[in-house]
C-alpha cells in the first residue's frame, strides 16, 4: 500500500495514560514538507551520514553534500562545538571517499 509521493514513513504510536484502562492510538504521516526542528534535522543528517559510511542502498541520490548542508543548516545551539565537529567529520569522510 503506497502513500503520497512525499510520504517518508508513517508513525503509529500507542500509549496508555497512568490510571487509564484503555490506550490511545496516535497516527501521523511523515512527509517531506513537514518542518523539521533543528535537533530532528541534525539527527537526520547524522543518520544519513551513518548510512553513507555503510554504503547504504536506500539513499538514492542523497550524498555527502546533502548531509553537510542539512547538518550545517541545523546545528542549532552548539555550546561545546560537537555539532560543528560532526560537520567537519562528514567533510573529512567525503574527501576520503573521493579518493
Amino acid at each position: 500500500e503506497g502513500g503520497p509521493d512525499n510520504e517518508l514513513g508513517y508513525l503509529r504510536l500507542r500509549y496508555k495514560a497512568p490510571g487509564r484502562d484503555s490506550s490511545v492510538l496516535v497516527e501521523q504521516a511523515i512527509t517531506t514538507d513537514m518542518p523539521a526542528q533543528d535537533d530532528t534535522a541534525f539527527a537526520t543528517a547524522i543518520a544519513g551520514f551513518g548510512q553513507l559510511l555503510r554504503g547504504g542502498t536506500y539513499l538514492g541520490d542523497w550524498g555527502y553534500d546533502q548531509a553537510i548542508a542539512l547538518a550545517s543548516a541545523n546545528k542549532g545551539a552548539d555550546p561545546f562545538g560537537y555539532r560543528a565537529e560532526a560537520v567537519q567529520l562528514i567533510r573529512l569522510a567525503q574527501s576520503l571517499s573521493a579518493r
